[in-house]
């Protein structure tokens, strides 16, 4: 398979704003729609939103789908159709999956304060809906922490990871799946991956890779690498 790169800066992401809310999207999402911004085989959407103090969002599935919500700053309360409601904090992960007509909301509980989070979407069959939550830690630096792959509701073979990074610390993955892609988002700091320098909030794709290798440029620098299957 050929080795194909693409970034995806941060600047020219899709973005949606309003009072209260504001969405940039790394791929094609609503009425943001670009040629080059198709989705990676069963990643569909990676949004890095903020909402403000107080206020909710609603959205509602048009196939099937699992959404992973992963706070950055602050915390949400996720409400779902099916009657499901919990708080999904920092350093943990929400997934909800869902068919055509299915909806949930995201609320933020505090008074005051902004919460920055990731919604990332994913193709998925229709004999998975619900809601689950796990926790990691990111106490040990400079290596990948698995947060899902492992969960039923999302799409076979899917695999995510987060890691914190001091400058100049090197890392190294191997696809589970050499058939599959990968995607790298920087939520802080400078990374050069495959020899290619990625900064805060961009996103870089590879397929046809085995292992990948890269480098944290930046102090305190953290990414967020998903595996997923193209064959969506």
């Amino acid at each position: 398979m050929e080795h194909r790169v693409q970034i995806y800066k941060a600047d020219f992401r899709g973005r949606v704003e309003s009072e209260v809310f504001r969405r940039y999207a790394t791929f094609n999402f609503d009425e943001y729609q670009e040629p080059s911004r198709g989705p990676l085989g069963g990643l569909l959407a990676l949004n890095d939103e903020t909402l403000g103090a107080g206020n909710t969002i609603f959205r509602h599935l048009d196939a099937h789908t699992s959404v992973l919500v992963l706070p950055l700053v602050g915390g949400l309360i996720f409400r779902d159709s099916f009657g499901h409601e919990d708080t999904i904090g920092t350093e943990q992960i929400g997934i909800f999956s869902g068919g055509q007509g299915n909806a949930y909301q995201l609320t933020n509980p505090y008074k005051n304060d902004l919460v920055n989070y990731l919604q990332i979407w994913f193709k998925t069959d229709k004999t998975k809906t619900g809601f689950s939550q796990r926790s990691f830690e990111l106490d040990v630096r400079n290596n990948l922490v698995p947060i899902f792959g492992d969960k039923p509701m999302l799409q076979p073979n899917s695999l995510g990871f987060i890691g914190l990074y001091d400058g100049r610390q090197e890392g190294t993955y191997t696809l589970k799946n050499r058939k599959n892609g990968l995607f790298v988002f920087v939520i802080n700091g400078a990374f050069e991956f495959d020899n290619r320098l990625i900064e805060t909030r961009d996103g870089l794709s590879i397929v046809g890779a085995q292992t990948v290798e890269f480098e944290a440029l930046s102090a305190n620098a953290m990414l967020l690498l998903i595996e997923v299957p193209l064959c969506a």
